[in-house]
């Protein structure tokens, strides 16, 4: 049996969002959108304006959806799915259950649809998580400018583009949240420091949405940037990269600040740090020929000595 409800027709426009009381939503003929807006200053429920209640109770789900198609055009909404969401919802209607609910709105009851929950994923939120990696990879940059390149402290400013980076991230997240009509962290949080302010916002991110895949993600990046220099250190073999890079610090300092040679470039892992260990380092002299330099550890305390050599 067919009833009023059923029949009345409430078109395509923007009403109060069941949801939230400061919104408005999208309803396409049959069913809510996912298109919500901030409610307009003084508006009432119906913004579309005054609703035509039997006007369209003739027409078919595909003409209703066409009209709504056209008037999401006029507000340049994206009409993707559209007819796909009527026919569903003009399904649903046919067979629904006697305990469904409705929305009143100006008077007419609308049939209570589920909202689809809004996705909480950003591109900028995944990239956050990845500070971590980001991080080790500048680090990992930035040591080998000072040690191999030139030792200068502008390789501080890894620290600068990381923290800006953070805080651009954040803005881009927060942004596209409150476009979706969730509730969004403030971007502020994550100018607190580098890599620890980005994981303070995944934090609030993630009580504000209900979602904490980001800040999972952003553990468990942190977790394996961290692991790698700890395993070393464990095993033992950080010892030949922290050697291999003292050595590369003395000899260039001690060739290039003479000026006997142009640049240095010694290995950055040793393959031993053993007494009587012997390695080479490429090194290029001021007039422009190649040289050699022999290393060698002299004793257990990790002491060494060079001598260069041309090719």
């Amino acid at each position: 049996m067919t009833t009023e409800q059923t029949t009345r027709v409430i078109p395509a426009g923007w009403y109060q969002d069941p949801a939230d009381d400061a919104k408005v939503r999208w309803w396409n003929g049959m069913t809510w959108t996912e298109h919500v807006e901030s409610k307009p200053d003084g508006a009432g429920v119906g913004v579309a304006g005054a609703l035509a209640i039997e006007s369209g109770a003739g027409l078919t789900a595909e003409q209703r959806a066409a009209e709504a198609r056209e008037l999401e055009r006029q507000y340049g909404l994206s009409t993707d799915g559209t007819e796909a969401m009527t026919r569903r919802a003009s399904i649903d209607l046919d067979h629904r259950g006697p305990d469904t609910g409705t929305i009143p709105i100006q008077g007419v009851a609308i049939p209570r649809r589920p909202l689809q929950p809004a996705k909480t994923g950003t591109a900028s939120a995944w990239l956050l998580a990845a500070t971590p990696l980001m991080a080790t990879l500048l680090a990992v940059v930035a040591g080998y400018v000072y040690f191999y390149v030139t030792p200068t402290p502008l390789v501080a400013a890894v620290a600068v583009v990381l923290y800006i980076i953070g805080f651009l991230w954040a803005v881009g997240d927060s942004r596209a949240l409150q476009a979706r009509g969730l509730k969004a962290p403030s971007p502020l949080w994550a100018l607190a420091l580098p890599v620890i302010g980005p994981l303070l916002y995944l934090v609030v991110r993630a009580r504000a949405v209900g979602a904490a895949a980001t800040l999972i993600a952003f553990v468990a990046v942190f977790v394996l940037a961290l692991g790698a220099p700890v395993a070393l250190g464990v095993t033992g073999n950080a010892q030949t990269v922290t050697k291999a890079l003292e050595i590369q610090q003395a000899v260039r300092a001690d060739l290039v600040d003479s000026g006997s040679a142009s640049s240095v470039s010694c290995p950055p892992v040793l393959d031993s740090t053993i007494t009587g260990a012997i390695f080479t380092c490429d090194a290029v002299l001021t007039d422009g020929s190649p040289a050699h330099v022999w290393v060698s550890i002299d004793n257990d305390a990790g002491e060494f000595s060079w001598a260069l050599a041309n090719r």
